[in-house]
């Protein structure tokens, strides 16, 4: 299993915190505040966060830290992200 975890700020200020790990092909992702001990699974986080997760995810792989095929399986969700998200958003 391969573990990626990463911060930003809420839209209310307070520190979150996330967690995306792969095992075999499968990607779980999950948040939470400072304020709470406890982790939130996601199906899928939404699109700011998962690009603000690809950057991450780049960043590591310019490191050798991350392979290039999770950067593309990335790349696919928020390709998916997009098409579902509503026009003019």
């Amino acid at each position: 299993m391969t573990k990626h975890e990463w911060s930003d700020r809420a839209e209310d200020g307070e520190k979150m915190y996330f967690r995306a790990t792969i095992h075999a092909g499968r990607w779980e992702f999950f948040s939470t505040r400072k304020s709470d001990p406890d982790w939130e699974q996601h199906e899928i986080l939404d699109l700011e966060k998962m690009e603000r997760f690809r950057e991450v995810l780049w960043n590591k792989h310019l490191r050798r830290r991350a392979p290039l095929k999770h950067v593309d399986q990335i790349d696919e969700m928020i390709e998916r992200l997009r098409l579902e998200a509503p026009p003019g958003e």
